[in-house]
């Protein structure tokens, strides 16, 4: 079901791929930019020590600070701590800070600035850390934030500064959001269990549908775990953190629409075609708007969610044609769990897109997270579940042929399979060009059958079929076309190698010693002048093997 269609949306998918891996690893050369915002106001949570400024008086933890506005409207806040003398390799400053220019000093040595611009249709919400990894060139500085440019009709906070080393930062955080990391473990599990169950189904058939939910379930994580802010710590940049999220989320669809354009159904396949050009779209358009300085990622946001709703809404719609939310019906795409599991996700989004923009919810996709997980294993369970039964019907396929196709007695192939090989040697003319025929027929058969029993006339057959597999085994295919009579087919570029064959064969019966096999035989290599199909060359080989058993019927071994 894997057509030609779907190989070309894998060739740009992955080629925008390594745009986006690219954009990410340029975002990388600028450390000095960071995003950082959340969604609610309230009182600055400082350790004894911050100090603001208003003469710098002291601040004490759980204080509230009054923000001035400057002569251009906007509110301004800085806030400083006077370092130690002790080595601040390994320390980091952490704070959540929104809708502001931050702006963090040591001395006068600037060591990081972000402008965090506001989105041009609305306040977009969520949270984030600040982290900033310290030096021991900071040592016995002070250490300034200068958050500026807070526009007072979107607010503006800084929370929760904390100084510690990488250990109190990532405790910070999984006390804070441990429900969001062990979701994030259970994603990267199902991504990693999916690949494996990817491997072994594609060398059993063939299918890429579990290496697309692997790597959707791959993209869940980079996403959900970017949520969490783990990243932002360990990575260090801020802004690449930040921009791998908001490229993440533009290639979130794409494995899970070639996961649709791969369907048993033919409706669904033929819709997901169409769909798959939106998220190429929306991905160009967002990176354009933002390599142009029209848009911010973030401001872009907005574009790719619309992307990602009209993803579903169109799968939605596929499956409807289809008629998969018909629960019971045998032949839908989906199966009862898959129908239960799509609900469950759009469930969980709508709760989700409800808490984000109503800007009350610090992690906005908690839900969803969920969701996802739950929707992709029970498509991995279906998908396995389908893998199994074609593989199934693959083996009994495979038994049916070698029944139909075999010889029970010798194990070669039967006058059906030989007919078909004729065939298949007719349609290709490079096969002709070299084309070597033999036919065999075993002398004093009927005799054995008749003085000794049919068991000694099966061994008899079963010795030649040996015997002749020995030597033609590995260069020609071999039939038993009659009860006492075999073909050789050979379509090799090099004939001198089939007649090579035939004479140590003649040598082993006439010099080995190999009185228990007597036949008739004759060979034919196919000629341009007199042959015009295989079976003018097969006739001229019958012709031969005839003349032989006629003048040595009853001799030992075999003459041409």
């Amino acid at each position: 079901m894997r057509d030609r269609s779907t190989a070309n949306f894998n060739i740009i998918y992955a080629a925008l791929v390594l745009i986006g891996i690219l954009i990410i690893i340029a975002s990388a050369m600028n450390p000095d930019e960071s995003d950082a915002r959340i969604i609610q106001n309230g009182a600055l949570s400082y350790n004894k020590g911050w100090e603001y400024k208003n003469n710098y008086m002291e601040v004490y933890e759980e204080c509230t600070l009054p923000l001035s506005l400057d002569k251009k409207g906007y509110m301004n806040l800085t806030v400083r701590k006077k370092l130690g003398r002790e080595s601040q390799d390994g320390q980091y400053i952490m704070y959540r800070s929104v809708h502001a220019t931050n702006t963090i000093f040591a001395g006068k040595r600037k060591i990081m600035t972000y402008a965090d611009k506001q989105s041009t249709f609305f306040p977009l919400p969520g949270s984030a850390w600040i982290i900033v990894p310290l030096k021991d060139s900071y040592q016995g500085k002070y250490l300034t934030i200068n958050l500026h440019r807070i526009e007072p009709k979107y607010g503006g906070i800084m929370e929760e500064v904390i100084l510690g080393d990488r250990a109190d930062m990532l405790e910070r955080i999984l006390v804070e959001n441990i429900f969001g990391v062990a979701t994030c473990a259970m994603i990267l599990f199902a991504s990693l269990m999916l690949f494996l169950f990817a491997v072994m189904d594609f060398k059993a058939t063939h299918s890429h549908k579990l290496f697309y939910l692997s790597a959707f379930t791959m993209g869940i994580f980079l996403w959900s775990i970017n949520e969490t802010h783990c990243t932002q710590l360990f990575i260090g940049n801020m802004e690449m953190v930040s921009i791998m999220t908001y490229e993440v989320l533009a290639m979130l669809s794409m494995p899970i629409i070639l996961y649709y354009c791969n369907s048993r159904h033919r409706k669904v396949r033929d819709i997901c075609y169409r769909l798959a050009i939106v998220p190429i779209i929306n991905f160009l358009l967002i990176n354009a708007l933002h390599f142009v300085k029209m848009m911010d990622l973030s401001e872009s946001l907005v574009i790719t969610h619309i992307s990602i709703f009209i993803t579903g809404g169109v799968i939605c719609y596929a499956h409807a044609r289809a008629g998969a939310f018909g629960l019971g019906q045998m032949d839908s795409p989906l199966s009862d769990k898959g129908v239960i599991g799509f609900f469950i996700l759009m469930i969980t989004v709508l709760i989700d897109v409800f808490h984000y923009y109503s800007a009350d919810y610090i992690d906005g996709s908690r839900y969803s997270r969920i969701g996802l997980l739950v929707f992709v294993l029970f498509l991995a369970s279906d998908t396995l579940h389908n893998s199994l039964s074609d593989e199934i019907d693959m083996r009994k396929a495979e038994v049916y042929k070698t029944l139909t196709f075999t010889d029970n007695l010798t194990g070669l192939g039967n006058r059906q399979a030989y007919e078909q090989e004729v065939e298949r040697i007719n349609e290709r003319e490079e096969l002709l060009d070299h084309f070597v025929a033999a036919i065999l027929d075993l002398n004093n058969l009927k005799s054995t059958n008749d003085s000794l029993g049919h068991a000694e006339g099966d061994r008899y057959i079963i010795s030649s079929a040996t015997l002749i597999q020995k030597y033609f085994g590995k260069i020609a295919r071999i039939y038993r076309i009659g009860g006492d009579e075999f073909a050789i087919l050979f379509t090799g570029h090099d004939s001198d190698v089939f007649l090579e064959m035939e004479a140590n064969m003649f040598d082993d019966i006439m010099n080995g010693g190999r009185q228990d096999i007597n036949f008739a035989y004759g060979s034919a290599v196919y000629n341009h002048i007199t042959d015009r199909t295989a079976e003018d060359t097969i006739h001229r080989a019958d012709e031969k093997m005839y003349a032989s058993k006629n003048k040595y019927k009853h001799k030992s071994g075999t003459v041409i």
